[in-house]
């Protein structure tokens, strides 16, 4: 027969369905594999014993909603959550007990671009000589806070 069909062409690869923390989830096997020596891959390729649940899925007990992100991870080989998202610790927890290096490290990258920059705060309380004659308040590169008088002289806090 000269045509093939396209499931004789497509490569093999097991479907495995997976019960992390009581949310369900199916991927491929080579998606799990996808990070050498992680657990996932000791577990898509049995390495590691995990239980079983009533209906056979594999059973992880851990979170099962944050567990999306590490699978999409592994899909992607890059991070991607909702702007906003406000879980990334338990994230990093997640990829660390997996082995997920890469994860963890681009996870840090976004805790770390999150983090507050400390505002310029007026810490001089305005004397009668200068205030009164201040007419511009601004902060320099550094963020020091700089009065501008009518003189142009500058007066650093």
């Amino acid at each position: 027969m000269a045509i093939q069909r396209m499931a004789d062409r497509a490569p093999r690869d097991k479907i495995l369905k997976l019960n992390v923390g009581g949310v369900f989830y199916t991927t491929a096997k080579s998606t799990l594999t996808s990070v050498y020596g992680s657990y996932l891959w000791r577990v898509a390729t049995g390495d590691a014993t995990v239980m079983r649940d009533e209906k056979g899925s594999l059973f992880i007990d851990r979170d099962g909603y944050v567990f999306r992100y590490v699978l999409n991870f592994l899909r992607s080989d890059r991070l991607i959550v909702p702007q906003g998202y406000k879980e990334l610790h338990m994230l990093r927890e997640e990829a660390e007990f997996f082995g997920l290096e890469d994860l963890c490290s681009q996870v840090d990258k976004v805790i770390k671009s999150r983090r507050r920059k400390p505002r310029p705060r007026l810490t001089r309380r305005f004397s009668r000589s200068w205030g009164s004659d201040l007419t511009k308040i601004s902060t320099d590169e550094n963020g020091s806070v700089i009065f501008e008088d009518e003189g142009s002289d500058y007066f650093y806090d």
